[in-house]
């Protein structure tokens, strides 16, 4: 009877310091934006739906060249603004600078987000730049 209960304590010691002293699991939220540059064309990007994806891409709108969307799914994708221009010289008239696209992601799914750097009032001209992701959202 006194080893049975030298047990029973022993193992409910045993128990409350097994679980006591367990790892504790957290859930990690997705951050809210993920950026894109120049350097990630081709890459495969993960997303989550809800978050925001902003892209910065070098550019130069004074010489009539502008970063667009190309055939954009908006199942996936829905553009939050225009595109935002900040010139890496604003004392210099003219001077290039880094164009930002802000998207909005909006459901699961699977597809391929291309950008174009043309100007857009030519037709059937070839873009200067294309920069293009294969996109998962989860």
């Amino acid at each position: 009877m006194v080893r049975k209960a030298i047990f029973l304590a022993t193992f409910s010691a045993v128990i409350i310091l097994v679980t006591g002293c367990a790892p504790r699991q957290f859930q990690v939220s997705p951050p809210e934006q993920v950026n894109l540059v120049a350097s990630d064309n081709g890459e495969n990007v993960s997303l989550f739906a809800g978050q925001e994806l902003i892209i910065q891409l070098d550019g130069n709108p004074t010489t009539g060249y502008t970063w667009e969307t190309k055939d954009l799914d908006t199942n996936l994708f829905r553009q939050v603004g225009d595109v935002q221009f900040t010139s890496s010289n604003p004392k210099l008239v003219g001077s290039g600078g880094v164009q930002t696209l802000t998207l909005k992601v909006l459901n699961t799914g699977t597809g391929t987000l291309t950008l174009i750097y043309h100007r857009p009032w030519e037709k059937d001209v070839q873009p200067a730049k294309t920069f293009s992701v294969t996109v998962t959202v989860k």
